[in-house]
């Protein structure tokens, strides 16, 4: 029975402290504010003379390059080039953005091939080298191990070649 009305008391001071507890709050009126207009239409202002101009849009490249970063050609004598399957070597794979962009400049440092570093979720992996057989993509890789990077191997990739070049097979 205690428990009864115990429950039924919480219940009734509950809906009693919900239903009151409007009295404590000041309007506006009262706080020397000016009352809300429910009538209020925004659009009968009449504001079209307000133009905004956009901002110049800078193009985000320093978040994370591209795995094929476009090439085109400066004039009409550079060889045009095509994607076409090969190798690549890869020197890391992290979550950390931050790491691989200073292994990134390392390796920038220590190549001649083109360095790639590529976002594939969740982790950035920094590839060298655009290797069109495997005999080459070895080649790479031991010189890769020869500069640091021990833990370095092959991976099949799209890689760039000059368009008229005969296939390496």
């Amino acid at each position: 029975m205690i428990r009864k009305a115990c429950g039924f008391a919480v219940v009734v001071l509950f809906i009693f402290s919900c239903s009151t507890s409007q009295f404590g709050w000041k309007t506006e009126t009262e706080s020397g504010g000016k009352e809300y207009l429910e009538d209020f239409d925004p659009l009968s202002l009449n504001d079209d003379d307000i133009v905004v101009t956009p901002k110049e849009r800078i193009p985000q490249t320093d978040i994370v390059e591209r795995l094929e970063p476009e090439k085109t050609p400066k004039n009409s004598e550079e060889a045009v080039e095509e994607m076409v399957q090969g190798y690549r070597i890869q020197l890391l794979a992290t979550g950390d953005e931050v790491q691989a962009r200073e292994v990134k400049k390392d390796a920038i440092y220590k190549f001649e091939e083109n360095v790639y570093l590529v976002f594939e979720a969740p982790l950035y992996k920094l590839r060298v080298g655009d290797c069109r057989t495997k005999k080459e993509a070895e080649e790479l890789k031991m010189e890769a191990i020869r500069k640091g990077f021990r833990d370095a191997w092959v991976v099949p990739s799209k890689v760039y070649r000059a368009v008229g070049d005969t296939p390496p097979f």
